[in-house]
């Protein structure tokens, strides 16, 4: 069934929720063999994998924006004006909740605070983030402000209390952010009811998600991207595996349960506690996290070589220093996935030096949408 947003002619989320789903996994297939060819790979291109097209965003970041006269608007940038915002009345990517939380939320704040106005930085109400849990169906709330007013929190938390699915409600945060820039920044955050994360269910596993950690967009897909690597590694137990940018430690907790040990590696601090919570909460022992630079970790000699190599970098992709010292490892498989084909390949051209780069797979975290996820599955060259 092809459904158009009613938003679909000026919202810049969706660009091909026009072309009908089979016509854009064709799209997407057509662009990623264009790719291989250009980089020069000889690789096999797998089957790209999708899932349900509709309501599968487990994340969205709402806007306060005034209208000429004032009155409060929340919901999206337009494509065609982007220093404006629109009323949203639907979201088809992210969830069927959305209608009523934006009219309930918007309806309490209208008439007692005003949006804030990023062109003179003067106003209150920023942002509203949603977070939800799409198999354990919960719901998390931050409402982002800035200091210059007082929020009425038991007001704001019986206005939610209203709405026909509070019961999935078992987060709610205020955020305060006096930053300039128009980015939802974290400088100072109160839990006003219910626990400091939501969790989400993977397969057997259950994650943390806080309001401020990174956690991947589409939980459908990471399900079968995480069941895929799992099966593509074929482990025995004896493995030592180095998940690099792990993140909250999602992928390495899946790999832990049949490899020897795990490490991840992952820079930003408060992901790593998050990381280390979600072993506990798992039961999984044999997982150690790093708050650490994953230049300066693969420049170290205190962990066993790994046997397999987790990558998920950042959009920007692998520096230069770091495909040196990976090509410098000799790690017999890798498996690298982004979400940002071209600093993909990139990659994968530079690591082909040493690896025989068996297979690209592709995965529809992102329909309606030009953008997709990639893996790579590399193997140690033989000597010759």
């Amino acid at each position: 069934m092809n459904r158009i947003c009613r938003h679909f002619k000026y919202c810049g989320g969706c660009l091909y929720q026009d072309i009908p789903y089979s016509e854009q996994l064709q799209k997407k297939e057509k662009e990623i063999k264009k790719m291989i060819d250009f980089f020069s790979l000889k690789t096999e291109l797998k089957p790209i994998n999708h899932f349900s097209p509709w309501f599968y965003r487990n994340k969205m970041e709402f806007t306060f924006f005034p209208d000429k006269e004032k009155k409060l608007i929340l919901g999206l940038h337009r494509k065609d004006k982007k220093r404006k915002v629109f009323d949203l009345e639907e979201c088809l990517i992210f969830s069927e909740i959305t209608k009523e939380l934006l009219e309930v939320v918007k309806e309490f704040l209208k008439d007692k605070y005003p949006a804030y106005d990023k062109f003179n930085h003067t106003g209150f109400l920023r942002h509203l983030i949603v977070r939800e849990a799409k198999f354990n169906e919960e719901l998390m709330i931050g409402l982002v402000t800035t200091s210059s007013f007082t929020l009425d929190k038991q007001g704001f938390l019986n206005a939610l209390r209203n709405l026909s699915f509070k019961e999935k409600i078992k987060s709610v945060f205020w955020i305060i952010n006096d930053r300039v820039a128009d980015a939802v920044i974290f400088e100072k955050k109160e839990l006003l009811w219910g626990n400091p994360f939501i969790t989400e269910k993977i397969d057997s596993f259950n994650f943390c998600i806080f309001i401020d950690t990174f956690f991947q967009t589409n939980s459908f897909g990471i399900n079968t991207l995480y069941k895929k690597i799992e099966e593509y590694a074929n482990l025995t137990g004896e493995e030592f595996i180095w998940d690099l940018y792990c993140g909250v430690g999602s992928i390495g907790i899946f790999l832990a349960k049949k490899a020897k040990f795990v490490w991840g590696v992952e820079l930003e601090e408060k992901s790593v506690e998050t990381a280390i919570l979600n072993a506990q909460i798992n039961n999984i022992s044999n997982i150690s996290f790093i708050c650490a630079d994953v230049k300066k970790f693969l420049a170290q000699n205190e962990v066993p070589s790994p046997h397999i190599v987790i990558i998920n970098p950042p959009r920007c992709g692998l520096s230069k220093k770091i495909k040196k010292r990976l090509v410098n490892l000799k790690a017999p498989l890798i498996f690298y996935s982004s979400c940002n084909p071209y600093t993909f390949f990139v990659d994968l051209k530079d690591l082909s030096l040493i690896y025989d780069i068996k297979f690209i797979e592709l995965f529809d975290f992102f329909p309606h949408t030009p953008h997709l996820e990639c893996l790579a599955y590399l193997r140690l060259k033989e000597r010759r």
